[in-house]
């Protein structure tokens, strides 16, 4: 007997017996062959998707590591002081009028 006359006879099987039972029953077994059915769909799908390829991970050259003393010495800025005039007299002046 092949596959297919074995899953035959067993339906008929279930169908014969669920027959004879309540409609819960019924509902039951038919609940119970859908998930068989849905998880062999998905088995039969899983097989079919071609299976990604694995890239492979380029190498990066690392970067050279600087060698002491060989750049001449660059001159360090010197910190600047803040560059506000010198006002001597803070009495409030008198705005000049626009040209």
């Amino acid at each position: 007997m092949t596959a297919l006359t074995d899953i035959q006879k067993a339906l008929n099987t279930i169908r014969r017996i669920t027959q004879q039972e309540a409609e819960a029953v019924r509902l039951e077994a038919l609940a119970l062959m859908a998930g068989v059915i849905a998880d062999e769909a998905k088995d039969i799908e899983k097989k079919r998707e071609p299976k990604p390829q694995r890239t492979v991970a380029q190498k990066i050259k690392p970067l050279p590591i600087p060698q002491v003393g060989s750049k001449p010495s660059s001159q360090v800025p010197q910190p600047t002081q803040d560059t506000q005039p010198e006002v001597s007299d803070f009495t409030p002046q008198q705005p000049v009028p626009p040209q």
